[in-house]
């Protein structure tokens, strides 16, 4: 009985390896070395390792299955048989913990950078609408003193200075000033007050005359041809606003629908523009 067991257990010991069962097959081919290396294109330290069950240097186990695979087929060998022989090296505890180390450090790394780009992204997205913010509100609360402004002053009509000869007196002041002498007659004349005429200032005719009645509180803005800023700022509601300069006059409104407008005297029908939004036109309106 224990003979049978033992020769039960021969062929299983005697069974060839991966290697070998290449080995064997390779030499009785009578295939050399450098033939399978110039057809599988490995070299000669690849080939010797498959045959001494080597695997740990040949690479990932992908790539040993397709020399063992290529390597059978190319001795006639049935590659699936061949493959199932195939046991995956294993590697030591120590090479393993530190390939999962390395692993794990590798992904931290790059989950920090990738957390990193995304503060970074955040902070510019945050910081470009805080100022945006910041830029709208202190532009619209913004109010400049308005650029001083020249009033037309309105001549005086019908202004007459009283003369001497216009002054009645009563008849009893007459004969009494009568018989004074020379020098007390010069002295009343010189006491009359004369008032003299005012000036009429004279507009300057290259200048045109702008009158802004606000019904709301409004923003405005306006130039003149000179480029030159003749009103800024909010107008509260009820302000007329009177200004002069050279045209054409360049004009931004906050509320155009709540401000009349006219131009030398002249009211200026707005076109019509989007409601709650600026409107930018000239004055006088250009087609």
């Amino acid at each position: 009985m224990n003979q049978t067991m033992k020769e039960q257990e021969a062929p299983e010991q005697e069974q060839p390896s991966l290697g070998q069962t290449l080995a064997t097959a390779r030499q009785n081919a009578g295939i050399s070395f450098a033939e399978i290396e110039s057809r599988l294109k490995m070299t000669h330290a690849q080939l010797t390792k498959l045959e001494q069950d080597d695997y740990q240097d040949l690479g990932p186990e992908t790539f040993v299955r397709g020399y063992i695979k290529n390597y059978a087929a190319l001795l006639g060998l049935n590659p699936a048989e061949v493959l199932a022989k195939y046991q995956s090296p294993e590697l030591p505890p120590q090479k393993k913990r530190m390939q999962s180390f390395s692993r794990r450090t590798h992904k931290e790394a790059h989950d920090n950078r990738l957390m990193m780009v995304s503060y970074i992204v955040l902070a510019i997205v945050l910081g470009s609408s805080a100022f945006w913010f910041w830029q709208t509100n202190s532009s619209e609360q913004e109010v400049v003193p308005e650029t001083p402004v020249t009033q037309l002053e309105t001549p005086a009509e019908n202004v007459t200075t009283p003369a001497m000869d216009e002054v009645a007196l009563p008849a009893e002041q007459v004969n009494e000033i009568a018989p004074q002498s020379e020098p007390q007659a010069r002295e009343a004349e010189v006491s009359v007050p004369v008032e003299a005429k005012p000036q009429a200032v004279k507009r300057d005719p290259a200048l045109s005359t702008v009158v802004m009645h606000f019904n709301e509180e409004s923003w405005v803005e306006m130039f003149d041809a000179t480029q030159e800023r003749v009103a800024f700022g909010v107008k509260k509601a009820g302000y007329t606003m009177t200004v002069e300069g050279k045209a054409p006059f360049s004009v931004i409104l906050g509320k155009h629908q709540a401000v009349e407008v006219t131009l030398d005297g002249k009211p200026v029908p707005l076109p019509a523009f989007t409601k709650n939004r600026l409107a930018k036109f000239n004055l006088p309106l250009t087609e």
